[in-house]
């Protein structure tokens, strides 16, 4: 069985939302924060070392030692009129995998209540294996961002070629995980603790066509000319075990 921190992380986290530990924003315009600081007082709670990284850095959060660290990406949505506000996140300057630098890593993602300078409740948790969105580690490890230079009529500017990845959140993939907290990790792991039951499996199919590359013109009009390759790995299925509290 995979030895990870994540069983202890869920329960944790489910147990703040069972006690209604809310969500405090740093100000009425916080749309991140907020969060971060949530699960960075359930990471003190359990007495596990971590290192926050930086914005626009994946992922947000290392948390354990050496060998043993793993990571942790922070999302959060409104709930509002009975749904979530998008079917989907945005990911700044870096494509997400379940992997990142030779260690698992995972995507916490929060539905919440609440707006402006308001405290935000938990709706609903999803802790998920970074591979339930992209399981391509290494086309995330290779992804640069990079400047074209001699921009412009004078050739004095430059193109910052910062891209933006945007994939259906963890709760649009596991729809049964709406107003619940669920942990999701791939079923090759064999997870077994008292304190937490399978309830559900969700299976994920490689597509038949990866995009290779696309060409983006600076003058005229049109989309992006994109080039896609066969998988090499198509058709095989990613299959993930969902866990709720015991």
């Amino acid at each position: 069985m995979m030895r990870t921190y994540a069983i202890e992380v869920f329960c944790q986290m489910c147990s703040a939302c069972g006690e209604g530990v809310r969500m405090v924003p740093r100000s009425a315009n916080d749309k991140e924060y907020f969060a971060q600081d949530w699960f960075i007082d359930r990471l003190e709670a359990l007495g596990l070392p971590y290192v926050q990284q930086g914005r626009n850095t994946y992922p947000d959060f290392w948390v354990g030692r050496d060998e043993a660290r793993e990571g942790y990406e922070i999302k959060s949505l409104a709930f509002a009129r009975g749904r979530p506000a998008r079917k989907d996140i945005d990911f700044n300057s870096t494509i997400p995998s379940g992997c990142k630098e030779s260690s698992t890593t995972f995507i916490v993602f929060f539905l919440y209540t609440g707006r402006g300078s308001e405290e935000r409740t938990v709706h609903s948790v999803s802790l998920s294996h970074g591979d339930l969105i992209n399981a391509d580690h290494e086309l995330a490890d290779e992804h640069l961002n990079v400047a074209v230079h001699d921009f412009g009529s004078f050739a004095d500017g430059f193109i910052r070629n910062r891209k933006m990845y945007v994939f259906p959140h963890p709760i649009s993939i596991d729809t049964e995980g709406l107003g619940r907290n669920h942990l999701i990790v791939p079923s090759a792991w064999d997870l077994s603790d008292p304190r937490i039951k399978k309830v559900e499996i969700i299976d994920r199919t490689i597509a038949l066509q990866t995009i290779d590359r696309y060409t983006i013109r600076l003058r005229g009009r049109g989309q992006a000319e994109v080039v896609s390759v066969p998988a090499e790995d198509a058709g095989k299925v990613h299959r993930f075990d969902v866990f709720e509290i015991a």
